[in-house]
Parts: C-alpha cells; sequence; structure tokens
C-alpha cells in the first residue's frame, strides 16, 4: 500500500515519461542528423587527385629576334606541348579551354602570341612572303629558351601551317604534331582570297576586333 503520497509519485513518473518520450525521439532524429553530416562532411573534404587542381598560369614576355613575345604556361609535366593560334588569334582566344583543361601531370602547356598578334605586340603584324617560316623559328626559339629540348605542337589555320615548317625544318625537336584547318598547297583561286583579304583596314570592324 502507497498511500496518496505514492500514489501521486507514481502519476508523476508515469507522466515523466511521457514527456520524455517525445524527447527521446527528438534526440534520436537530431543524433541521426548531424551523422549523417558528419558523413556527407567527411565525403566533402576527401582529398582529390592534385590532377584535379588547376595550378596558375604563367603570363610574361620574352625577348627573341628583336621582338617580345607574349607565352603563357602552365603545368608540370614531362611532355612539353605549344599551342599555336590561327590567322589574328592569340594564346587566351584560340586556346584558353586548352590551358585550364589540359592534364597538368603529363603536360607543360605552352601556348603564345605570335608577332604582331596579341600581347606581342608592337610590332604591328605584317606579311612578308616568308612570315610562315619566321613564325616557325620564332616559335621554335621561344621553346628552346624556355629550357625544352624536345616539345610537341599543337595548331590550327595559320598555327598549323607554322607548326608544319616548323616540323619540317627541325624534325630533331619535334615530338608529335596536331594540325587541322590547314592548307598544304597554295591555288590560284587561294592566291585571289588571300589578296582580297590582306588589307585588314578594308575589313568591317566586327571581323577586326
Amino acid at each position: 500500500y502507497m498511500g496518496k503520497e505514492g500514489g501521486a509519485a507514481k502519476t508523476k513518473l508515469r507522466e515523466g515519461r511521457k514527456m520524455a518520450r517525445p524527447a527521446g525521439a527528438a534526440l534520436g532524429r537530431l543524433r541521426h542528423l548531424f551523422s549523417h553530416l558528419s558523413r556527407s562532411a567527411t565525403l566533402a573534404v576527401v582529398p582529390r587527385s592534385t590532377a584535379d587542381y588547376s595550378t596558375a598560369i604563367t603570363s610574361a614576355k620574352i625577348e627573341l629576334n628583336g621582338i617580345h613575345l607574349h607565352y603563357q604556361q602552365i603545368g608540370n609535366g614531362n611532355h612539353a606541348v605549344l599551342l599555336l593560334p590561327g590567322m589574328l588569334g592569340s594564346s587566351q582566344t584560340d586556346f584558353g579551354p586548352q590551358l585550364k583543361n589540359m592534364n597538368k601531370e603529363i603536360f607543360t602547356v605552352v601556348a603564345w602570341d605570335p608577332r604582331g598578334y596579341g600581347k606581342s605586340i608592337p610590332p604591328v603584324r605584317d606579311f612578308p612572303l616568308d612570315f610562315y617560316e619566321r613564325d616557325a623559328k620564332d616559335a621554335v626559339d621561344l621553346m628552346q629558351a624556355l629550357k625544352f629540348q624536345k616539345f610537341s605542337l599543337l595548331g590550327w589555320s595559320d598555327g598549323g601551317i607554322t607548326a608544319l615548317i616548323a616540323a619540317a625544318k627541325y624534325p630533331e625537336l619535334i615530338c608529335k604534331m596536331v594540325v587541322w584547318g590547314v592548307n598544304v598547297t597554295i591555288t590560284e583561286e587561294d592566291m585571289k582570297i588571300y589578296n582580297g583579304i590582306r588589307d585588314v583596314s578594308k575589313w568591317s570592324e566586327k571581323t577586326r576586333k
């Protein structure tokens, strides 16, 4: 027999248990939530391969053959690659995605602005009869000045033609080559087209930009 005081205590105990159940359930949910967040946070900070991280792009000028050539360089791989832009192009306008996305552990990527293009101004771009050969020499001299003994070439349009000439004149320096949009011969019709566009001042403002 518990008496009135004992009965009241038993009632309070039952009420306390009822109140504790929701609190216990809430605490369980919080524990589950924190456990989930903890697992998520752990996954978020798992180190990735160093290949997933971009290294800083070096942008510089170097004095060669009487002019200052601008180039960009990124990566620390053993395979050096020179990117050669097309007519009126530059390292950034023609090869921005390649500079950003090529594997920095496999390749050391160099993209240049040929004389008279991009940030390699001055001088103003001119087109003597041997300008492709001149660009090829500038390109090879640039890579040698940067201490690359052998390297590959990736070029399109005029840059592809420059790459072909560089590979033909300096085969001992070139590992591999990728070119596209390239003319290997010049026809009479080609000459008419080239003569029609050689005066840049006659181009539309949009095209000049």
